[in-house]
């Protein structure tokens, strides 16, 4: 059985090969309500994944903020990655906080299914399928060209930013 060191350690020394770690996780179906697709997001994002806690809402926040929870002390911003994915979630159970850019934030999903390794050459821009501004990778997760099962990469940075525009005032205070 291998240590927690020995586990930290392997995935820390992971930057230096051409291998990286996927969070998978599903958000409900889709606009249709046929397909229930896979979802991931890298690892070193993530700083914890918890049961979702009590949600408290924010007056006057989007539709897709659901809004705060108190985490050990400290008060994150929730939000509501099926929707702003535009799935159909038949509940948000599973909170994945991550931390990145110096921003700590909640993002509420269906289910949390594995983390995998994969090569880097097993991903694919999305670019060169139709995806969204917000996916930027296709994961091929089985080995080799067979590459039956995908995952969308989630795009994290670039949802941050289109729920937080540029807060500037609509006026100059120069003029």
């Amino acid at each position: 059985m291998q240590t927690v060191q020995q586990e930290v350690d392997e995935r820390s020394n992971l930057a230096g090969t051409n291998k990286f770690e996927l969070l998978l996780f599903r958000l409900g179906t889709d606009a249709q309500g046929q397909r229930n697709e896979l979802f991931g997001i890298n690892v070193f994002k993530i700083r914890e994944i918890v049961a979702m806690p009590p949600v408290t809402a924010v007056a006057g926040s989007s539709p897709e903020v659901l809004g705060v929870v108190n985490l050990r002390g400290q008060i994150i911003k929730v939000l509501d990655l099926p929707a702003i994915a535009r799935c159909k979630a038949s509940g948000l159970n599973i909170l994945l906080v991550t931390e990145f850019a110096r921003t700590t934030q909640g993002f509420a999903v269906e289910s949390v299914e594995d983390i995998v390794r994969l090569d880097w050459n097993q991903v694919m821009s999305a670019e060169h399928s139709a995806g969204s501004s917000i996916v930027t990778s296709i994961a091929r997760l089985d080995p080799a060209d067979s590459g039956s099962r995908l995952a969308q990469v989630l795009d994290v940075e670039t949802i941050l930013r289109n729920m937080n525009p540029n807060n500037r005032p609509d006026v100059d205070p120069g003029t």
